[in-house]
């Protein structure tokens, strides 16, 4: 103040005296600076809050210590923290006994960090001039944790020394994954090495020894070798530290006095003084006159340290290639190698390529040209042969060139019928019988392949490809036609053409499963209508005035006395459809369970009636319905494009139509509305007196038919019947409601016994097969579209049935919604194409076509 002159100084204040007066601490990015003492102190204050997770968050990150002065203290803190992570506590939960009384126990040391004192300039007072400035790093790691700290060595013109902490870090160990001692040693190298950079680019001074120190001789061995190649974690965090340091900067250092240790074990908050070693750093810095380091061979590494670095290195691994000389002077292959190619132009180029190397190997010019290619082309066939072929191989050369080349063969053997024999490249062909003709010699004389050989079916299936997937002859005519002969040639090309994803694409079948049981609501003797199925079909014409509306059907069948309802559709929205259901409600009664399929008409009123049912009192509406021994009815729908699994519906339909076309056809242009309806009654009617068992019609003993008739025009207001034994006489009684109840009961007793019975039979898809598995890649069928547009999927889930058979699943198909997420669709196995199943290691590539 006093080299500022008066009118320089800010007015208005109170004018303080540095001197004299008491000068107030104020805070300096966050740290506390003390002014009038140039140092920095700490002020934490502790919180009343409930101990859990989340104020012991709070007050650790709470306590600002950017360049690590009390981190050796805060360590404690932190550990305890993981500690609540690793045991999955809540962030409100309470804190178990054994975690609070520590975090009690470590709170009440930190009040003496209050009269903790750090210096805040480096040099002290009357230290004279700076001759040698040094940067000492030390780094040590535990099992939970790991930490550095960082020293400023100063030497006067007198030669003394002062020592002061610059910066340190104390860090716990991850929890993800277990890390090794040696591997956090090298964590905390790291970290050094790091913290040497940051001081370099902060602390401007000219010029600076450095020196690092560990106490671990494995990390020295990391860091020290230039030769051996280690694993990625090792060798990324070796490079870090070559980069940033010297190698020959690095030190060991006794663990008894390496000062990192309090980083990397943490020390109580009434240990950490002034002058703790901490702070003022080992007692060999203190040394006057310059830092001479002493030898490191006075510690030899053990043999357990060896073991350590020689886990972190990196197997090598070598490949021997046998090779034997064949009669052309070529060299054979592994054939096993070549099973990861998929092509077979791509396995002869590989194979090229290898005979291309060799020969720059050899310091020979080599091209990949059409010769090389077909030499490749023989070694291949020639090696795959000789491991399949070895024993006829074997018996032809020990006849000699001369009935080798007579086209002799020993007798017996599986290729005895092809009368095999060895050409110049010791390759196997057929003799044959047509050696007098005018064809190619590969043609008349093939080369024999095996049957069961990966290069086989590779061989087929390029050209198959070729004959544009034609069938089983074609391909089997072009593969000779090219000079190859395949052992049982017809059965391999009929096993490639079954497993070929396009040629299942264009003709594959349908997926079919064993006809499921008949559902419990077909066999249930309730009363008509009491389970349901409902579709709407047709689009008729009618005459309004002079206009021509349109007027479509819906038809309502009991699911067990196969009778059923008609209701006219103005349109085909939601009013509508509620609207016939409501009169079919009102006319037949009640009902539990309405089947349908998932027309938007259907689902709009599930929806439309669930949302207006909710806005009801449905504790009223409940108490109303078990009164009246009724409950809701629910919808259940199939799923989409499964219109056999409403074949009780579809059944009725045709039958329905076979009485309703021809009056329609015939008077159609001139039914009014009401006629229309008066049509369907008649149709209603009709359909409902036919017979539910015709075994017995043409048997004049027999007796009447059973016929939905019989149940409808005795069905009573009640649910089922009243209790009671009715007998035949019942019949001839006065009392008319015991006569209704006997004809019921006649119904039903008929019913099981002749209509049940003629369930019984599977009409068709009488075998169990193979189930639909998550994984499959499936085509689905469209009917609208031809087959090259239909939908390529994978099946995410499926849905077994009471019988553990899948006949239903959810496929993930290749589009994208709009907001980029996948979509699903819900199919029937009888809409979809199996073209690779999960189990196929093939399945990504053949999705990809």
């Amino acid at each position: 103040m006093n080299s500022i002159p008066t009118e320089d100084r800010a007015t208005g204040y109170r004018e303080i005296n540095l001197c004299d007066d008491i000068v107030p601490s104020t805070r300096t990015l966050g740290l506390i600076w003390d002014v009038k003492n140039d140092c920095f102190r700490f002020n934490i204050k502790l919180s009343d809050r409930a101990v859990n997770r989340r104020s012991i968050l709070s007050f650790v990150n709470s306590v600002y210590d950017p360049l690590g002065f009390i981190s050796p203290v805060v360590l404690e803190g932190k550990l305890i923290l993981q500690s609540l992570c690793k045991a999955g506590t809540d962030w409100d939960d309470e804190v178990p006994d054994e975690l609070k009384r520590r975090w009690v126990a470590w709170c009440s040391t930190l009040s003496s960090i209050e009269s903790l004192r750090i210096d805040r300039c480096f040099k002290p007072p009357s230290f004279g001039k700076i001759v040698l400035v040094e940067y000492h790093h030390f780094s040590d790691s535990s099992s939970y944790a790991y930490g550095q700290c960082s020293y400023v060595r100063l030497v006067n013109e007198r030669g003394n020394a002062h020592v002061s902490l610059v910066i340190g870090k104390a860090r716990v160990a991850p929890l993800k994954r277990q890390v090794s001692i040696p591997r956090l040693e090298l964590n905390a190298a790291v970290v050094s090495a790091q913290m040497s950079k940051f001081l370099r680019n902060e602390l401007k001074f000219e010029t600076v020894r450095e020196y690092f120190w560990v106490d671990s001789m494995v990390v020295l061995g990391y860091i020290r070798n230039e030769s051996k190649r280690f694993n990625v974690f090792v060798a990324n965090r070796v490079q870090t530290i070559h980069d940033l340091t010297e190698p020959s900067s690095w030190h060991h250092i006794s663990s008894a006095i390496n000062p990192s240790d309090d980083a990397s074990r943490g020390i109580d908050g009434q240990d950490l003084t002034d002058d703790c070693r901490w702070l003022k750093g080992p007692e060999f810095l203190w040394k006057a006159g310059p830092f001479v380091v002493a030898t490191d061979h006075d510690y030899k590494p053990t043999e357990r340290d060896a073991l350590e670095v020689n886990a972190e290195m990196r197997k090598a691994t070598a490949f021997q290639v046998k090779t034997d000389a064949e009669v052309s002077g070529l060299q054979s292959i592994d054939i096993n190698r070549l099973e990861s190619i998929s092509e077979c132009k791509r396995t002869v180029k590989a194979v090229a390529n290898c005979l291309r190397y060799i020969n720059i190997l050899r310091k020979q010019p080599s091209t990949l040209s059409s010769e090389l290619m077909i030499i490749s082309d023989k070694i291949i066939i020639r090696s795959l042969q000789r491991e399949v072929f070895s024993q006829e191989i074997n018996a032809l050369e020990e006849h000699g060139a001369e009935n080798r080349s007579a086209g002799k063969k020993p007798t017996g053997g599986s290729l005895a019928s092809l009368n095999p024999f060895l050409d110049t490249d010791g390759i196997l062909r057929v003799g044959g019988r047509i050696g007098n003709s005018s064809q190619d010699f590969d043609v008349k004389h093939s080369i024999i392949m095996p049957r069961q050989s990966f290069l086989t079916r590779r061989l087929v299936r390029h050209f198959h490809e070729g004959v544009n997937h034609m069938g089983r002859y074609t391909t089997l005519n072009s593969v000779r036609q090219r000079g190859f002969w395949i052992v049982r040639g017809p059965s391999v090309v009929s096993e490639v053409i079954h497993n070929c994803v396009v040629c299942k694409k264009l003709r594959a079948k349908m997926q079919n499963q064993q006809m499921a049981d008949l559902p419990p609501d077909r066999l249930k003797e309730e009363a008509p209508f009491t389970f349901s199925g409902c579709d709407v079909f047709g689009t008729y014409y009618i005459k309004e005035r002079r206009s021509t509306m349109k007027r479509y059907c819906v038809v309502f069948t009991c699911m067990s006395s196969r009778a059923v309802h008609l209701e006219p559709l103005n349109t085909l929205t939601t009013d509508s459809f509620i609207n016939a259901l409501r009169r079919f409600i009102c006319r037949r009664g009640v009902i539990k369970q309405l089947r349908c399929d998932c027309g938007t008409n259907f689902v709009g009123a599930s929806n439309e009636l669930e949302r207006e049912l909710k806005t009801m009192n449905q504790q009223r509406i409940s108490e109303f319905l078990l009164s009246k021994n009724c409950d809701y009815f629910e919808f259940k729908f199939t799923i989409p494009h499964a219109s056999h699994m409403s074949g009780y519906v579809e059944r009725q339909i045709r039958t329905i139509k076979s009485a309703l076309d021809p009056l329609l056809n015939n008077f159609g242009h001139m039914l009014c509305d009401e006629s229309f309806r008066t049509f369907l009654c008649e149709v209603e009617c009709i359909v409902n007196s036919r017979p539910l068992d015709v075994s017995s019609i043409n048997d004049p003993s027999a007796p009447e038919p059973s016929t939905p008739n019989h149940i409808l025009t005795l069905k009573s207001k009640i649910v089922l019947p009243p209790p009671g034994v009715f007998q035949k006489d019942d019949f001839y009684l006065r009392r008319r409601w015991r006569r209704v109840q006997y004809m019921a009961n006649e119904f039903w007793n008929r019913w099981r016994k002749e209509y049940v019975q003629s369930l019984q039979r599977r009409q068709k898809w009488t075998r169990v097969v193979r189930n639909m598995k998550v994984g499959d890649v499936v085509l689905l069928s469209e009917e609208n579209l031809p087959r090259n547009r239909w939908k390529l999927g994978r099946i995410d889930s499926v849905y077994p049935s009471d019988d553990g058979l899948v006949r239903k699943a959810r496929i993930r198909v290749g589009r994208r919604d709009s907001d980029g997420k996948p979509t699903y669709l819900e199919r029937p196995i009888h809409k979809l194409i199996l073209l690779v199943e999960s189990h196929s290691h093939f399945g990504g590539a053949m999705l990809l076509q």
